[in-house]
C-alpha cells in the first residue's frame, strides 16, 4: 500500500472517530460497551473487513497498517470489537475460504482445558465452556479456532450453539461465557489457512491488542499534558512545577517506548515470524500501562478518578488489557524460556538481531 493510501485511511477513521467517540458518547453507551452506529460507519466505509485479501471483498492490509488503525480506536477508545472482529475473525474466516458476513463477529481459540471435542455420527461433538469471549453478545455468531489431531480448523457458531453467560472487563466491554454442548457436522468445518495454529493466532491477538493499547496510552498522555497546562495552583501552571515536570517526562518516555515495540513487532510481522517481537512489545505496553495509570491520575488528582471526566475512559481500558491476550508477565516467562533454551552461541543474535526465530 502507498504512503498516500495508508494516510488516506488513516484520516478517514480519525475523522470517523472524531465524530462518533466524543467524551459524552462513550460514556452514554459505557454500560453497554458497544456503539452499534459508529460500527455500522466502519462497516459501509470497509473497516471491517481491513485485514481481507481484496479477492474476498476486503483491503488485505498487513498488520503495520493494521495497527496503525486499531492505534486510531485505542486512542478515541472506540467502543467496537474491530480487533477482535476485523483483524481475528473477519481475516480468519476468508482465509478459510468462506464469505464473510456483515455484522460483528467474535472469535475464541479452544483449547483441550475449555472444551471436548470428540467425534460423534458425522461430526465433532463440542462440550465445555469457552471463557471471556470479546463481544459474544453483540455478534451473529462467533468463530472458533479448533487444533485436533494435528489439523487447525475453524467453525462457526451461532446463539442455537451455545448458552451465554454475560460478563465485562473493567473498562465494560463484553467478555461472556460461553457454555457449548452442541455438535457440528462436518460441512462446518474448514480448514484453517496454512501456517494457522492456536500459537500463530494468539500472537496476533497480542499484536493487535497492544496496538489499541499504544493508543490509549498516547491519549493518556495528551490529557494528562493539556491538564498540566490549563490547571493552576498556587497560581501557577502545574506544568511549571519541577516534580510534575519530571512525570510528565517519565509518562512520555514509557508511551515512545511502547508505540516504537509495537511499531517493530509489527513491520517483522509483515514478513514472517514474529513471536520474540511481538511478546516484548505486549511486555512493553504492559508495563507502560501501570505506569501511564499512576502518573496520569496522579497528575489529575481527584478529578481523574470521577465518573464524568473521560480520563478513566483510557485509564480502565488498559487496566483490562494488559491482562488479555497475555499479561505482561506470561509474555515475559515464555520470551525468557527461548532465551534460556537458546544456548550461548544463540543468545547474543537473538536479543539484538530483529527477527531471528529460536525454534521452541
Amino acid at each position: 500500500m502507498s504512503d498516500d493510501t495508508r494516510q488516506m485511511l488513516l484520516d478517514t477513521l480519525e475523522r470517523v472517530l472524531a465524530d462518533h467517540c466524543t467524551a459524552e458518547r462513550v460514556q452514554a453507551v459505557d454500560a453497554v460497551g458497544f456503539d452499534p452506529d459508529l460500527w455500522q460507519v466502519l462497516e459501509e466505509l470497509g473497516f471491517t473487513v481491513a485485514a481481507v485479501s481484496e479477492a474476498s471483498g476486503g483491503s488485505a492490509l498487513g498488520m503495520a497498517d493494521l495497527c496503525a488503525l486499531l492505534r486510531l480506536c485505542g486512542r478515541h477508545c472506540a467502543p467496537v470489537p474491530l480487533a477482535e472482529s476485523a483483524v481475528l475473525a473477519a481475516w480468519l474466516l476468508a482465509g478459510a475460504g468462506q464469505a464473510v458476513p456483515s455484522g460483528v463477529l467474535a472469535f475464541a481459540s479452544a483449547n483441550s482445558r475449555d472444551l471436548e471435542i470428540t467425534q460423534q455420527n458425522n461430526g465433532l461433538r463440542l462440550h465445555g465452556v469457552l471463557p471471556r469471549v470479546a463481544a459474544a453478545r453483540h455478534a451473529a455468531s462467533v468463530l472458533v479456532l479448533l487444533e485436533r489431531d494435528g489439523q487447525t480448523q475453524v467453525t462457526q457458531l451461532g446463539p442455537q450453539d451455545y448458552r451465554l453467560e454475560p460478563g465485562d472487563n473493567l473498562a465494560g466491554e463484553a467478555r461472556d461465557d460461553l457454555h457449548i454442548d452442541t455438535i457440528i457436522a462436518t460441512d462446518r468445518m474448514y480448514r484453517a489457512p496454512a501456517g494457522i495454529t492456536a500459537a500463530s493466532i494468539h500472537e496476533r491477538a497480542a499484536l493487535a491488542r497492544a496496538a489499541l493499547m499504544s493508543g490509549a496510552l498516547e491519549r493518556t498522555l495528551q490529557q494528562s499534558l493539556d491538564y498540566a497546562r490549563e490547571r493552576k495552583q498556587f497560581g501557577r501552571a502545574l506544568a511549571a512545577f519541577q516534580a510534575i515536570q519530571q512525570q510528565l517526562a517519565i509518562l512520555a518516555g514509557e508511551v515512545a517506548a511502547a508505540c516504537a515495540a509495537v511499531d517493530h513487532a509489527a513491520l517483522v510481522a509483515d514478513f514472517g515470524v514474529a513471536t520474540d517481537e511481538i511478546a516484548v512489545a505486549k511486555i512493553r505496553a504492559g508495563k507502560a500501562a501501570g505506569l501511564a495509570c499512576r502518573i496520569a491520575h496522579q497528575v489529575h488528582g481527584a478529578m481523574g478518578f470521577t465518573q464524568e471526566y473521560s480520563l478513566q475512559h483510557a485509564t480502565r481500558r488498559l487496566w483490562a488489557w494488559r491482562d488479555e491476550n497475555g499479561s505482561e508477565a506470561a509474555w515475559a516467562r515464555q520470551f525468557g524460556r527461548r532465551l534460556a533454551s537458546a544456548g550461548a552461541d544463540a543468545l547474543w543474535p537473538l536479543t539484538t538481531a530483529s527477527g531471528t526465530a529460536v525454534a521452541d
